[in-house]
Formats: C-alpha cells, sequence, structure tokens
C-alpha cells in the first residue's frame, strides 16, 4: 500500500529524515529515501564487493562534500546513480563498476581544498577565481589516489572535467586518453545538472537534456558513450520521474517537474 504524505518525514525503511521532503516511489508503491532506494535498485553485487572500511570512508567523504557544497539535496547519489546506469549500458561489469561508483560518489572531493570565498560564490567567478576551482580534480586526486584500492577511481575524480575534444581541465585530454569511466561520469554529471531546478535554471525534462547532452557528441562528450546514454534514456527516465516526487506533491500541493 502506497504511504500516505504524513508517513514520508521519514524514510520508512531506515527511518532517516527525508531531505527537502525528498523520496522515491517505487513501482509497488512504497516509498524510500534516496539512498535506500539506490541501494535496493542499482547496488547488488557493487557495493558487497568493497572492504567495509574503504566503504566508511567513502560514505564519509560523500557526506563532507555534499555538506560542505550545500548542493541541491544528494547531487552525488543522484549522478552515481546515473553513471552506473550509463555504465551497464555501456557495458562495464564487476569492478569497472565498483571504479566508477568511487570516482562517481568522490568526483568533486577536491572541492574540499577550494577556498568558501570561491566555491560559495553566488554570482559569475572571475577568471582569478575560475582558476581556483579548476584546481579542484587535481587536488581530489590528491587526497585519494594515495589509496591504492581507489587508484583508478582517483583517475576518474583527476579526469572528470576533461572534454573528448581536448578541450577540458585540468589536462586537455582527449579521446581515449581520457579514462572511460570519467567519460560515462561526463554525461552523468550533465544528465543531473540539466534535470534539477537551480537558482540559475529551471530543471529541463530529460528529452530535452538529453538533446543538449547528444548535440554536444564528439566535443564535449564521447560519441559511444552517448549511445549507451541513449541506450539507457528508459530507465533514467523512470528514475528521474521517481526522484523529485515531494511531500507536497503527494498531497496534491505542488506539481512536480515533467520527464
Amino acid at each position: 500500500m502506497k504511504e500516505s504524505a504524513e508517513q514520508l518525514q521519514v524514510c520508512p525503511h531506515c527511518g532517516t529524515s527525508l531531505e527537502e521532503d525528498r523520496y522515491v516511489l517505487r513501482g509497488d508503491g512504497t516509498c524510500r529515501c534516496e539512498h535506500c532506494y539506490f541501494a535496493d535498485t542499482y547496488l547488488d553485487g557493487v557495493v558487497e564487493s568493497i572492504d567495509t572500511a574503504y566503504l566508511v570512508t567513502l560514505e564519509a567523504f560523500v557526506t563532507a562534500i555534499d555538506a560542505r557544497e550545500h548542493e541541491v539535496g544528494n547531487h552525488s547519489l543522484r549522478v552515481t546513480e546515473f553513471s552506473l546506469v550509463i555504465g551497464k549500458a555501456y557495458g562495464l561489469r564487476g569492478r569497472g563498476l565498483v571504479d566508477l561508483y568511487c570516482g562517481a560518489l568522490l568526483h568533486d572531493l577536491g572541492k574540499i581544498g577550494v577556498p568558501d570565498s570561491v566555491l560559495l560564490k553566488a554570482g559569475p567567478l572571475t577568471p582569478e577565481e575560475q582558476a581556483v576551482m579548476q584546481k579542484h580534480p587535481e587536488i581530489g586526486y590528491g587526497i585519494i589516489g594515495r589509496i591504492g584500492y581507489f587508484k583508478k577511481a582517483a583517475e576518474i575524480i583527476r579526469t572528470h572535467h576533461e572534454h573528448f575534444d581536448g578541450s577540458g581541465y585540468p589536462r586537455g585530454l582527449k579521446g581515449d586518453d581520457i579514462p572511460v569511466g570519467a567519460r560515462i561520469f561526463a554525461v552523468a554529471d550533465a544528465l543531473d545538472a540539466l534535470t534539477v531546478t537551480r537558482p540559475y535554471h529551471l530543471a529541463l525534462s530529460l528529452d530535452d537534456a538529453t538533446d543538449v547532452i547528444v548535440a554536444a557528441s564528439g566535443s564535449i562528450y564521447d560519441p559511444s558513450v552517448i549511445e549507451a546514454f541513449i541506450r539507457a534514456s528508459g530507465e533514467l527516465k523512470d528514475y528521474i520521474g521517481r526522484i523529485f516526487i515531494t511531500v507536497n506533491q503527494a498531497s496534491g500541493e505542488r506539481p512536480g517537474p515533467t520527464v
């Protein structure tokens, strides 16, 4: 039976408070917080293969990142889910998915080293501030790359702002010189940025976001990853349609985004 809006103040599965009144409505009509839904639906065989000590490290870093940046509810979690869906469609399996999971979760780890005056600035960054911000991939790599288990994840962190045509940063890598996990993550990150309402733009529908992303195939994004993204579009649309349901929506007080 579907839970009532009053029951959605906490996750019925784990009991944690629902951030910003957000939850995921599952196909059977029951609800979960984003973390529980994500774990139940996508992490079978991925998290189980990560040693508990490393898993605790991951979770601690993720909490610190999202708290520091004041991101739009569970950004790290959403973009990781998108990455895994696209990664599976691309053909990644086993340890490849584990590395993608870790790298996606910790992609903005380096922002811990960016001054608040730059990281939290409301307006456009100056060229000097932009240069400071663009150091965060290398900072993140320096933090996590020392742990052998996270070696490939660290490379994803280091290269997640590289572009397929070489126009990205920090090293201007292009094509296959960019790790496949970072090429997959780049599409997932763009999808999240485009489909979440932020102070500077309203959320796009998945179809409109797809048009924007596909238009950059071969320049910003790897065409082979774009093909996987398109194959995964049905599953992504289903997830996006569920993740933005809120308590007020459930009671009919506020419409949700178009997917």
